[in-house]
C-alpha cells in the first residue's frame, strides 16, 4: 500500500515538473517566434517593403535612411517620446503588414454602429463557455499586441545597421560586436572587446537570442538619460512592490528585524550618497509619528513627576525640554534657512 502511495506521489510530482517545463518551453519558443518576426520586417526593410500607403519607418522617424535611426532616437530625452515612436510604428506600418488592424488601439469615441454591435452582444444569452472564450480572445490579443511593442525596438536597431553586421540564424540573431562600442558590449554582453582575438578590422559575431536582442537595442537606441530612468523606475517598482508586500501581511519580531535591516541598508545609501535631504524627511517623519513619540513621552513622565525635571527623548538621546527649538524644513536648505532666521545668523 506505501508503495503505492509512493508512486503515485512520484507520478504527480514528474507531472508537475513537466507542465512547469511546458511553461519554459513556450516561454523560449516565443522568443524564437519573435526572432522570426523580426526577420521578416527587417527583410522588408531592406526590399523596401516595410511601409504601408504613406507611412514607413523613416517618414515615421523623419530621417532619409538608416543612417539617421540612431541619432534621431537618442536625441529623444524621455521614454514617453520614445513609446509614442512605438506606438506610431505599430499601429500604422507593424500590425497592418501583419492584417491585424482590429489590434491598432484607437483614441476616438466608438461609431453608432460599434454601439449598437455593443448592446446587441450583452443582450445575447448567457452561454457556459461564453465569458471564458472572450477572455480567451483578449489575452490571445493583448499577447499579439504585447509581442508588436516588444519587436518594434530590436527591428529599428538592426535596420539601423550595415546588413553586413549581423545575420539570422537558427532563431537567433549574430550580431558583429566589432561594430559596437566598447560600452555596449562589457554592459549587454560581459565582457571587453579587447578579450577578443581578431585582427584589426575583422568581424566578430555574438549569437543574441531576443531578450539580449532586446536589451543590446535599448542600449543603442536610447541615450542614458532614458536608460537610467528605465532602470530606476524598474527599481522603484520592485522596492514598491516589496514594501506593499511587508507591510500588508502579519506583523512579526522577525520581519521587523528584517525591515530594520533593509532601511537602515536604504539610509546608509543615502548617506554615501549625500542624499542629506531625503534623510532629513526621515527623521521629521519619525519626529511626526504618534504612537512612538507617545511611548517615548511615558519614558519620561517619571523624570518630570520625580525631579520636577521636563526631558524629551530624540531617539536615544536625553535633552533637557526647554532647549527644544522646533524650526521648519523637509529639505537641508529650508532648514538652514529657518535655523540661521531664528538665531539671527546672516549668510554672506
Amino acid at each position: 500500500m506505501l508503495k503505492n502511495k509512493q508512486l503515485t506521489k512520484g507520478y504527480k510530482m514528474n507531472k508537475a515538473n513537466k507542465l512547469f517545463n511546458e511553461i519554459g518551453n513556450n516561454t523560449l519558443n516565443n522568443e524564437k517566434t519573435s526572432i522570426g518576426i523580426i526577420e521578416y520586417y527587417t527583410n522588408l526593410n531592406i526590399e523596401n517593403k516595410l511601409k504601408v500607403n504613406s507611412y514607413s519607418l523613416y517618414t515615421i522617424l523623419g530621417v532619409k535612411n538608416n543612417a539617421g535611426i540612431v541619432s534621431y532616437l537618442r536625441g529623444q530625452d524621455t521614454l514617453i517620446k520614445l513609446q509614442g515612436i512605438r506606438k506610431s510604428f505599430v499601429d500604422r506600418v507593424i500590425l497592418p503588414i501583419a492584417d491585424l488592424k482590429h489590434l491598432v488601439e484607437k483614441t476616438e469615441d466608438k461609431t453608432k454602429v460599434e454601439k449598437n454591435k455593443d448592446k446587441a452582444e450583452k443582450k445575447q444569452l448567457v452561454e457556459s463557455d461564453k465569458v471564458a472564450n472572450k477572455s480567451d480572445e483578449k489575452v490571445k490579443n493583448n499577447a499579439i499586441r504585447t509581442t508588436a511593442n516588444n519587436i518594434t525596438y530590436p527591428t529599428l536597431f538592426l535596420c539601423s545597421q550595415d546588413k553586413s553586421n549581423y545575420k539570422f540564424k537558427d532563431n537567433r540573431v549574430m550580431i558583429n560586436v566589432m561594430a559596437l562600442s566598447d560600452e555596449i558590449v562589457k554592459s549587454v554582453f560581459g565582457f571587453k572587446k579587447e578579450k577578443i582575438q581578431v585582427e584589426n578590422g575583422s568581424k566578430f559575431f555574438i549569437e543574441c537570442n531576443f531578450s539580449l536582442l532586446q536589451k543590446l537595442s535599448q542600449k543603442v537606441l536610447f541615450n542614458v538619460k532614458v536608460t537610467r530612468g528605465i532602470e530606476e523606475e524598474a527599481e522603484a517598482d520592485n522596492l514598491e512592490e516589496a514594501t506593499d508586500n511587508a507591510t500588508s501581511s502579519e506583523y512579526s519580531e522577525d520581519k521587523a528585524n528584517n525591515m530594520v535591516k533593509s532601511i537602515v541598508a536604504q539610509i546608509n545609501y543615502l548617506e554615501n550618497n549625500e542624499g542629506f535631504d531625503q534623510i532629513l524627511q526621515i527623521e521629521n517623519h519619525i519626529r511626526s509619528l504618534e504612537e512612538y513619540n507617545f511611548k517615548l513621552e511615558d519614558l519620561t513622565d517619571p523624570i518630570q513627576k520625580q525631579n520636577k525635571t521636563s526631558i524629551n527623548l530624540i531617539g536615544s538621546v536625553a535633552v533637557p525640554s526647554g532647549s527644544c527649538v522646533e524650526l521648519q524644513g523637509n529639505t537641508i536648505e529650508l532648514l538652514q534657512d529657518s535655523l540661521y532666521k531664528k538665531y539671527k545668523v546672516k549668510v554672506a
